[in-house]
């Protein structure tokens, strides 16, 4: 009788956006031997127009950014001689994120510095409200 009340499934929630209104996707080619990059890395343009994972120096004005949109695999870097193919992958290159789902390269955070630039090129944040941003309390008479 103890397996009538047992778990039976569990599901993720694995949402990247807090708003699909004003979202932009986009196919970019993602530069081989990055191995296998998450779903919610922030992406760089290289200047070979290739897209790579960003870590928190690519993260700059001068940068194309990107969040991609699905885990992509672009396998390890090819031996000498050997020419290796772009994935392509689905990205936004704007739209209103889920704080604490985008990250940069190897699962690094986002700083506040990094949220500027990235909300300079349509990717914005929808952050959870503190306690300390409302306070239900009346000053003055």
């Amino acid at each position: 009788m103890s397996e009538l009340y047992s778990t039976i499934g569990t599901s993720a929630y694995d949402q990247l956006l807090a708003d699909p209104q004003g979202a932009d996707v986009i196919a970019i080619p993602c530069e081989p031997g990055n191995g296998t990059v998450k779903r919610g890395t922030v992406m760089y343009r290289k200047a070979s127009g290739l897209w790579a994972p960003a870590a928190s120096a690519n993260v700059v004005n001068t940068n194309q950014l990107a969040v991609l949109n699905e885990e992509v695999a672009t396998g390890s870097a090819p031996a000498s001689g050997e020419t290796a193919t772009a994935e392509d992958a689905a990205a936004y290159r704007a739209g209103r994120f889920i704080d604490g789902r985008v990250t940069l390269a190897s699962d690094a955070a986002l700083t506040e510095a990094h949220k500027v630039i990235l909300r300079q090129q349509g990717i914005v944040f929808d952050e959870k409200e503190s306690t300390s941003t409302f306070t239900n309390t009346v000053t003055g008479s």
